[in-house]
């Protein structure tokens, strides 16, 4: 098929057409005149491409989807929904202004948000795939403060120069499994479990004695055979690995602690809830 045919099919413009070839999304055979001939398989690669683009996706997030990468949907949607929110707040910034006309307030407020994006994105592409979107969920509520001392901005540099340095590197045994996990797991599932553990944390005896059961069973599971012989099992302790050698334990959660007074007061609640589930179930 030639490129004014492919073009009407696909409803796409001959520029666009020569623009992903030229990005090697596509890639027809060449006649012996020099014309190039579209497949089917081209043509239907061409109608994907034109969707993906009609949803607002880069070139590099359609590579991503058309080599094949199971869990790259569930990353570029959850890295969409980052996107949508910060607009969303820009709007608001932008209808405060009007009405306010406060420029030195709006000035600050945008400062906030960009520094709480810049983590969120970083904490995307340093954890890639469900973990990343469930971290991006657990620290976002704490990334709402003012960053008003020298003490705080020099956290967020701290945090910032972390992930900038880090990238959690999935083994390749596990990747199939963890690709999996990415795609059945949703935000709205990851969301309960992170407004879960903070409702958890902040009355743990009351959650102990209603959950008892779960916890004794979930407990007693992860004591079996079946359990620490299990991928779920070795992608934990590859997290706690990660987590205790990378500096996340060290670094990081120290700088959030020094950034956001409300994630400290949280994450001492943490550690509380942490020593009396140890206490209980020794």
């Amino acid at each position: 098929m030639l490129v004014n045919e492919v073009c009407k099919e696909c409803k796409l413009t001959k520029k666009a057409v020569e623009y992903y070839i030229e990005q090697g999304l596509v890639a027809p055979s060449v006649r012996g005149n020099g014309y190039r001939d579209f497949s089917q398989i081209d043509v239907a690669r061409l109608k994907q491409i034109s969707v993906l683009r009609g949803l607002g996706l880069s070139v590099a997030n359609i590579q991503n989807i058309l080599s094949g990468q199971s869990a790259s949907f569930n990353d570029i949607s959850h890295q969409k929904t980052l996107e949508i929110s910060v607009m969303q707040e820009k709007q608001k910034l932008l209808q405060e202004l009007a009405r306010t006309q406060d420029w030195e307030t709006i000035r600050d407020k945008l400062l906030q948000l960009q520094g709480k994006q810049s983590v969120l994105e970083r904490l995307r592409n340093a954890f890639p795939g469900y973990y990343g979107n469930y971290i991006c969920l657990h620290f976002a509520p704490f990334l709402g403060e003012p960053v008003r001392t020298d003490g705080q901005r020099e956290a967020l540099d701290t945090i910032i120069a972390f992930l900038d340095e880090i990238h959690f590197e999935i083994p390749d045994d596990l990747q199939e499994y963890y690709d999996e996990i990415t795609v059945s797991v949703d935000d709205n599932i990851l969301a309960n479990a992170s407004a879960g553990l903070r409702s958890a944390v902040c009355d743990i005896e009351r959650y102990i004695d209603e959950n008892r059961e779960v916890i004794e069973s979930c407990i007693a599971y992860k004591q079996t055979a079946e359990y620490k012989e299990s991928q779920a099992y070795r992608l934990e302790e590859t997290l706690k690995q990660f987590n205790s050698t990378s500096g996340y334990n060290e670094i990081f959660i120290p700088a959030m602690c020094r950034l956001s007074e409300s994630y400290r007061e949280y994450y001492e609640m943490l550690q509380t809830a942490d020593e009396k589930i140890l206490q209980r179930y020794p």
